[in-house]
């Protein structure tokens, strides 16, 4: 089975449609969205309704609770809040309905999936670090664990040899993993292309896919917006 994971997409239309147009290509048999519909960017209700009809399973993320437990939102950066606060204007009561169901976890086919980190997903603590993903081997028994919210792609295998990072390809059976796939909206790599995963379970494989998208048009909808100078400027460069 082929499956595309996707992640924080964060209400940017452009990015959403140009990874679906590549999801569509690669003819994949599921999509499953980790969370992080909105905030950052500026069309929430447009990028939720092409996730509502387009995904197989949807996960909540910490901006998505934000706007129902706005203490939340109180934890977040100040540019961060504002978008949350200013998110809150603008979305849709269905829609705002729609995120208050999502769930934090989905399992199937020996694959695990949550927004942050399989550890206290409730938390949205972030897996950056060998360390890190060590403490959260045991909070699941799939073979593998996507996970997003950091808007960094990363692989952490672990063997008998140890915990270590990897690059994207054939991953060995016997072993088992955390892959972080990156964010469609807002990438913070330093790789301004919108991130999402690629998944075959018959061959065992994974890749990080990477596409252009116009960035132009997606920025000048969030200066317009009146959000934050640097929230424009951030997709432009991919950090």
């Amino acid at each position: 089975m082929k499956y595309a994971i996707i992640s924080d997409v964060h209400a940017n239309l452009e990015a959403v449609e140009a990874c679906f147009r590549e999801i569509e290509r690669l003819r994949v048999d599921r999509v499953i969205c980790l969370g992080d519909l909105v905030d950052y960017c500026a069309q929430p209700n447009e990028v939720i309704s092409i996730i509502k009809n387009n995904c197989d399973v949807v996960l909540l993320g910490n901006h998505d609770e934000a706007q129902y437990n706005h203490l939340l939102s109180e934890r977040f950066n100040e540019r961060a809040r504002v978008s949350s606060v200013h998110t809150r204007t603008v979305l849709e009561p269905e829609n705002l309905e729609y995120i208050k169901k999502l769930k934090l976890t989905h399992s199937e086919n020996e694959l695990h999936f949550v927004h942050a980190s399989p550890l206290e997903p409730q938390t949205y603590k972030y897996v950056l670090t060998d360390e890190a993903a060590m403490e959260n081997y045991n909070a699941f028994t799939e073979k593998i664990s996507f996970i997003g919210h950091s808007h960094r792609p990363l692989i952490f295998e672990s063997s008998d040899t140890g915990i270590n990072t990897i690059t994207e390809g054939r991953l060995n059976i016997n072993n088992r993993y955390i892959i972080n796939v990156g964010s469609v909206g807002q990438p913070r790599d330093n790789n301004n292309k919108l991130s999402f995963g690629f998944f075959d379970s018959e061959e065992f494989a994974y890749y990080n896919t990477r596409i252009d998208y116009d960035r132009v048009s997606a920025s000048i909808k969030i200066y317009k917006e009146g959000l934050p100078v640097f929230l424009a400027q951030r997709i432009l460069v991919g950090k």
